[in-house]
């Protein structure tokens, strides 16, 4: 970064990572404005294209834009690998696509169902490139300057990576896709197998890879944690007055979840590793409330219809029943998810070191 004739000049390394910084809070936002977009949905306000959460969602996706063209350009001059840059290309192509196709399909059909083909393509955009802005982030950071990145970094690149996992899991499990037109719902003890198997090993997969990025130092996965867990509870919860009474429950979610920090932080043998994916699996049933309550209670009773304001005593009733059953398999997905998580940080710390 330099002055030339009194203006502020980023060298291209710089204007790298400026431009993976601003994919990634691109895609935070368009993420985040999906999720607000489902919870409308089910408090059945008013759906049009012209929507708040369709205004933050594509306007995520304008940021995204910026940033994956400034990468693009920038990498072709900071003698930085070019893969993720073009990998980052190619999902902001599919979150540009999404836009137009959404709107023809809202003016066709009016209202449009989770799993809805613009809906696919646009999910698609998010996961490619959160994956290709944290995969970008790590080859991007300046090695001569340090082994490892600032975790504040760190949290910011994996976030949208963890949120879009967790959005392409919820279109394949949840039965928000039945509209006046089309019928694209999960089978029901399909979508519940996704959501018990998928959400723990993304769950463990994630904060694994978190904490050993920055040599399993405590802090890392929680403030990770903190910040889904608020996320989920600003858009998911917070819109739906009738349950603010279970935001304390909620966020008691933490408490596993730091332990999976402390015992990964505290207890380095590869024992640890394992014990924390299977914290981390088991706490999917809180992590993911309150949607998940749709997807159990299609296969529980699937003619008792969740509405708004009764998913909170339907979630606790049910809890019951369906937590005693996905334990275990939750918990090995947890260990598999970490181990996962384990070797893909590996890999990520050889690249540094290149």
């Amino acid at each position: 970064m330099n002055y030339q004739r009194g203006i502020l000049v980023f060298e291209p390394a710089q204007r790298l990572s400026i431009g993976y910084l601003f994919l990634t809070l691109g895609v935070l936002m368009a993420i985040s404005g999906g999720t607000w977009d489902v919870t409308n949905h089910l408090l059945n306000k008013p759906e049009t294209f012209f929507s708040p959460p369709h205004g933050v969602l594509y306007s995520g996706a304008g940021v995204a834009v910026f940033g994956a063209a400034l990468v693009f350009s920038a990498s072709r001059t900071a003698r930085k690998t070019q893969w993720p840059a073009k990998l980052a290309l190619f999902g902001v192509m599919l979150l540009l696509v999404a836009g137009p196709v959404d709107f023809w399909w809202h003016s066709l059909f009016g209202l449009d169902g989770l799993l809805s083909p613009p809906h696919a393509v646009l999910v698609s955009g998010m996961v490619i490139s959160a994956i290709a802005s944290m995969i970008g982030i790590i080859y991007a950071w300046p090695k001569a300057e340090s082994r490892s990145l600032p975790r504040s970094l760190l949290v910011l690149g994996m976030l949208p990576v963890w949120l879009a996992a967790a959005g392409s899991l919820h279109m394949f499990s949840l039965p928000f896709s039945h509209t006046g037109f089309f019928n694209f719902n999960p089978q029901p003890q399909a979508g519940a197998l996704v959501a018990t198997l998928g959400f723990p090993l993304i769950t463990a997969a994630v904060m694994i890879t978190a904490s050993s990025l920055t040599g399993r130092r405590f802090g890392v996965s929680s403030a990770l944690a903190g910040a889904f867990v608020f996320i989920g509870m600003v858009t998911s919860i917070a819109p739906n007055e009738a349950l603010w009474p279970t935001i304390p429950f909620y966020v008691s979610v933490m408490i596993p979840l730091v332990a999976v920090d402390a015992v990964l932080a505290h207890w380095k043998s590869r024992g640890a590793i394992f014990v924390a994916g299977a914290i981390a699996g088991i706490s999917f049933f809180i992590l993911y409330y309150p949607l998940i309550t749709y997807t159990y209670n299609e296969i529980l009773m699937p003619e008792r219809p969740v509405w708004a304001s009764l998913t909170a005593i339907i979630y606790f009733e049910m809890a019951q029943t369906v937590f005693p059953l996905v334990v275990a398999p939750a918990a090995a997905m947890g260990i598999l998810g970490a181990v996962i998580g384990h070797r893909m940080a590996v890999r990520a710390e050889l690249a540094l070191l290149k």
